[in-house]
């Protein structure tokens, strides 16, 4: 209980009160709107904070990391469905009267986003290199994050579903910000910074239509940004073994 108290403190805390001198109808309007984006802050700093699972695939070995996040999404998943299996309904209720301020009306009676955060995590760390996992789980978290903050807030030119122009900008730039620390950090050879930049606006209109897709975003984002960076420093080095045969 003290848990979900902080999280609506932090709710709370968030409230801009900017509502002087608007008409009434106006004015619950804007409240509606105020209190789904504090909500979403909310979300999204819980959500940035799994960047600790970058963290430690970055220190542990292929195997560990994949072991740890397949136990996490196992353990994640079989929760989930025993709260949506009939004899443990009444604890979903429960979930859902205490937080359904965090959750989409999917989550609500369905599975959560966290399992597919978590699928995506243990795939990456399974199919792809180390430092390419730990980049496309970055641009899920961060890139993600920022689109839908910026994209609510800012969007002024809509796609047909919905999303903005301003929010895959930001996705983009974001996670541009990301691959410049992870280069320095990480030393990651040119190739490689290359095809991340090319790698990321490309996934960036992929999010775009995860809706349409039917693909959860927390999924599509990690693997494909894998396939398309294995795929790109594949073609790379064959084109300069090609061009500068030894």
């Amino acid at each position: 209980m003290i848990y979900y108290e902080r999280l609506n403190t932090i709710r709370q805390f968030l409230i801009i009160d900017s509502m002087t001198d608007i008409p009434q109808s106006s004015r619950n309007e804007k409240t509606v709107s105020d209190k789904k984006y504090q909500n979403e802050i909310v979300r999204k700093i819980i959500h940035m904070s799994s960047f600790l699972i970058v963290i430690f695939i970055y220190f542990a070995d292929k195997w560990t990391a994949c072991v740890v996040t397949g136990i996490l999404f196992l353990l994640f998943f079989t929760a989930n469905s025993l709260l949506l299996y009939s004899k443990f309904r009444f604890l979903n209720d429960i979930k859902v009267k205490h937080l359904s301020f965090l959750l989409r009306e999917n989550e609500k009676y369905g599975y959560i986003s966290s399992n597919w955060f978590l699928l995506g995590c243990f795939l990456s760390v399974l199919l792809f290199q180390k430092y390419i996992a730990m980049l496309g789980i970055t641009v899920l978290i961060f890139g993600d994050a920022f689109a839908a903050l910026i994209g609510m807030r800012f969007g002024k030119h809509r796609f047909k579903n919905k999303k903005s122009v301003e929010g895959t900008l930001a996705f983009i730039a974001v996670s541009y910000l990301f691959l410049a620390g992870f280069a320095v950090f990480l030393k990651l050879d040119t190739l490689f910074i290359i095809a991340a930049l090319v790698s990321i606006p490309a996934v960036s209109v992929f999010e775009i239509y995860s809706k349409q897709l039917k693909i959860d975003d927390n999924l599509l984002i990690p693997i494909l940004f894998g396939v398309l960076m294995i795929s790109l420093l594949f073609v790379f080095e064959k084109a300069i073994a090609i061009s500068f045969p030894i």
